[in-house]
């Protein structure tokens, strides 16, 4: 099981204020090496942000991270 599907295990039984700040580290840092969407990443690591909003920019990321291509986009 990858790290990215232990963080989509805990979003779901947890929520995603259970990822402490070195986690949501690793997924910024994972999605710069795979040049993921820069917006996604922000998105993603705002605190200021709700909890859904979040976790579904997690799942797009987590697919363009495993994809290793930017191929994903936020539907308007």
């Amino acid at each position: 099981m990858s790290s990215l599907d232990q963080i989509a295990i805990t979003i779901d039984r947890q929520g995603f204020d259970a990822l402490d700040h070195q986690t949501i580290d690793v997924v910024v840092a994972l999605a710069a090496a795979a040049d993921a969407s820069p917006v996604l990443t922000e998105v993603f690591a705002d605190e200021h942000e709700p909890a859904p909003v979040r976790e579904r920019a997690f799942g797009l990321l987590a697919m363009q991270i495993s994809s290793g291509r930017r191929r994903f986009a936020l539907a308007a």
